[in-house]
């Protein structure tokens, strides 16, 4: 499983997807500017599943996940890291395309314009909406 998120109004939601590129989970929305590591806890993903075979960005470092290596403070990347990151940037390309897939949903790229209190239960419906019609 791949894991990535997306922003929008202020509000944070963390997505998986599976090697084929079908969206799996997406977890309820999380208020505020958050670092993905928090919102990957928030979200309550970790309580069931096992992030040792996911691969996420480098805002995933330290969650056992498969990410790229950051450069060291004190030197370049050395060659093999540069293509140990080039490989997972290649896979994680999938979870780059369901995101962009998911901010065409017309709810994530339009104003909200209902009261922001109500963001996180609209998104939800949107949410169990999707995925009963893709069952």
């Amino acid at each position: 499983m791949y894991s990535g998120k997306h922003k929008t109004t202020g509000m944070n939601v963390q997505i998986a997807c599976t090697l084929d590129g079908r969206l799996a989970w997406i977890s309820d929305p999380i208020e505020g500017r958050r670092h993905d590591t928090y919102c990957l806890k928030e979200s309550g993903v970790l309580l069931t599943l096992s992030p040792e075979n996911w691969m996420g960005d480098k805002g995933y470092v330290g969650n056992h996940m498969l990410t790229p290596i950051k450069k060291p403070k004190h030197r370049k990347l050395l060659d093999w890291e540069k293509e140990f990151n080039t490989q997972i940037n290649k896979i994680r390309y999938i979870i780059e395309q369901v995101i962009a897939n998911f901010k065409t949903w017309r709810i994530m790229h339009t104003d909200y314009r209902r009261p922001i209190e109500t963001f996180s239960e609209t998104i939800s419906a949107a949410i169990a909406l999707h995925f009963y019609a893709t069952a």
